[in-house]
């Protein structure tokens, strides 16, 4: 858990780095080889660089927030500045956003480490089943031959699979929670307009949220605690 991981930084047994190191570790294994999972679309490059900077932050300081050193699956519909953003879809391969969604701007304000993003169906277009015409059919890890749901399946797999603490998903009619059952994490749809969907690949404006991924109720809390707010950019929020 969160506070699990904080209580390790804090008695020292456990540095950022040590933690980033490790998870990748297990999306190097298990992601395109062994049981070839397919959860993860791709891993942020500067994910070990942004940990040892919280490395040094945390010396100086304590922990800088809420999710301090938290290694977060992003759903790969969530714009990351600097960092390939497809939504699934060979359209949008190479585009690079020059700017963070607002959920991504709030994470990071909270010390969250950025570290892959999940794979989804194109454009969010299947709530049966996760495939990605640019990174494979996801595979229930559970059940290898049986599927996670869609669309946020990428980032539910990852969490359930401990490619990464905690994720975020989109949910326009059952994206977040579908693949949340599949995988048996915890899932959240929040109430329309609790928190901004700026900077999200839209599938239904009217019913687009982003919400939280989790292995544990009190994660995906703390998880969503950090999502909520007004936006001007977003006027459902």
């Amino acid at each position: 858990t969160i506070a699990q991981v904080h209580a390790a930084f804090q008695t020292r047994a456990l540095t950022c780095r040590d933690l980033v190191t490790r998870y990748l570790a297990r999306i190097e294994r298990y992601n395109n080889r062994g049981p070839e999972l397919h959860a993860i679309a791709s891993v942020n490059p500067r994910a070990l660089p942004e940990a040892d900077r919280l490395d040094r932050e945390f010396a100086d300081r304590g922990l800088t927030g809420p999710l301090h050193c938290v290694p977060v699956i992003l759903k790969d519909n969530i714009l990351t500045a600097g960092w390939e953003t497809t939504a699934g879809s060979p359209a949008l391969r190479g585009f690079i956003p020059d700017r963070d969604a607002a959920a991504v701007v709030r994470l990071r304000a909270a010390g969250a480490i950025l570290l892959a993003k999940g794979n989804m169906p194109d454009f969010a277009l299947n709530i049966l089943n996760t495939v990605s015409v640019l990174y494979g059919s996801t595979r229930n890890p559970y059940a290898l031959d049986r599927v996670p749901a869609g669309s946020s399946g990428g980032t539910a797999v990852a969490v359930a699979t401990n490619f990464g603490l905690v994720g975020l998903g989109t949910d326009t009619g059952g994206s977040i929670r579908g693949p949340a059952a599949h995988a048996s994490v915890v899932g959240m749809r929040p109430t329309f307009g609790l928190n901004s969907r700026d900077g999200v690949v839209p599938l239904d404006v009217n019913s687009d949220t982003v919400g939280p991924i989790a292995r544990r109720v009190e994660d995906a809390a703390l998880l969503l605690d950090v999502l909520v707010g007004w936006d001007e950019e977003d006027t459902a929020t």
